[in-house]
């Protein structure tokens, strides 16, 4: 049993100073103001009056601290290093994104993912696969090279839901291609999230595809590789800010100005928006040159981009985007902290994750409350990062 002891605790519903949090068998058994009573038999973690929040969920990243998945024989080295980086930075659980490639690529690459997340056991748990692509628009491509891109086909995406088996849990695609209702209604039938994404749909298109009937239930990183919103055409913005469909958003201050975040957040509530990551390899690393899709890419001054200038994912980690979340919208930390936790919980209908009760999973972490710098990350009650200094 195991006492985590002397923190300001965040639960869904109230803050509590001088906490004490009681761990038994990978579970939160109790929760307290103060110490109650004298435990024997416990193991003492003193939280040193920081922050102690819920394990922080990133639905979409393709890697942390130099690593990045590459080909499938690396699928099981590639994933244990991501899962043991990014828990340095509070996660706990994740879905990883796969690099692109031709349809056979892609198939061996999501068995292969598949192999290895059973075998991933140290650090954060990976909790499947967000497949972004190939199935976008290559008008709204990103740092996608146009070549890798392909028109949806619900034949194909039945083979990769095959070869993952069971671990595709979101599907990014854009719903104004060719074939692409046919592929959300398959991935809708076999319990997987279709999000809309990378698309240059109209305000019409994407309200119709966020709607009950469109079986897309999820926005891949608000404002990034879709149509904007203008007061005379909505856009998949407004028709994604209309929808009752949550919304990824990607954090950095350089994906959307903090202004913007916090514009949205007054008009939504938090309880729309999810913060990921989208990070690369250089998540969490200095600057310097790094690769993605066969490119190569830039980090300067925390920004990574391909030679055009095109931003190419991220460097972000997801206690930062978190920390930017309470700066640039003046939130509290606690709703700060929904946005990584609670609400990517909830997509995935994870019930045991994403908050701090008992009975929940003691997926923990404890950081500096103004900094955001973490100090434990303890995933079902096991502690897998520490940081004394």
């Amino acid at each position: 049993m195991i006492a985590l002891t002397n923190g300001t605790l965040y639960t869904p519903r109230e803050k509590i100073s001088n906490a004490t949090l009681v761990i038994d068998n990978g579970k939160i058994r109790a929760i307290e103001s103060t110490v109650q009573r004298p435990m024997s038999n416990v193991q003492i973690i003193d939280a040193r009056h920081h922050a102690i929040i819920p394990g922080l969920i990133d639905l979409h990243t393709f890697g942390c601290l130099g690593a990045q998945l590459t080909t499938p024989e690396r699928a099981a080295d590639d994933l244990a290093a991501i899962a043991r980086n990014v828990a340095r930075f509070g996660v706990t659980a994740f879905l990883i994104s796969p690099p692109m490639g031709d349809p056979d690529f892609i198939a061996r690459m999501l068995g292969a993912i598949a192999d290895a997340i059973p075998r991933a056991c140290e650090g954060a748990r990976c909790l499947g696969i967000h497949l972004e692509g190939p199935y976008l628009d290559p008008e709204q491509r990103g740092a996608f090279p146009r070549d890798c891109l392909r028109e949806p086909n619900a034949a194909e995406m039945a083979r990769w839901v095959d070869a993952a088996r069971g671990f595709l849990k979101i599907v990014t695609l854009a719903p104004n291609l060719p074939g692409a209702e046919a592929v959300a209604n398959l991935l809708h039938a076999r319990g997987i999230i279709a999000s809309l994404g990378h698309t240059r749909a109209e305000y019409a298109t994407a309200r119709d595809a966020l709607s009950p009937r469109g079986n897309f239930s999820l926005v891949t990183h608000l404002f990034n590789a879709m149509t904007g919103l203008h007061h005379r055409a909505p856009g998949v913005v407004g028709a994604a800010l209309e929808a009752d469909a949550p919304a990824l958003l990607i954090n950095d201050g350089a994906h959307v100005h903090p202004a913007v975040v916090k514009i949205i957040l007054r008009a939504t509530g938090i309880e729309k928006i999810i913060l990921v990551t989208d990070a690369i390899a250089g998540a969490g690393m200095r600057d310097g040159e790094f690769e993605l899709f066969g490119q190569r890419v830039t980090v300067r001054d925390g920004r990574a981009t391909l030679a055009d200038g095109t931003l190419a994912g991220s460097t972000l980690t997801l206690n930062r985007a978190v920390m930017n979340a309470r700066d640039f919208a003046q939130i509290d930390l606690g709703d700060a902290v929904r946005m990584a936790t609670r609400n990517p919980a909830r997509v995935l209908n994870l019930d045991a994750r994403g908050e701090l009760r008992v009975g929940a999973d003691a997926d923990i972490v404890v950081m500096h409350e103004e900094t955001g710098e973490v100090k434990l990350t303890m995933v079902a009650g096991k502690v897998v990062y520490e940081n004394d200094e």
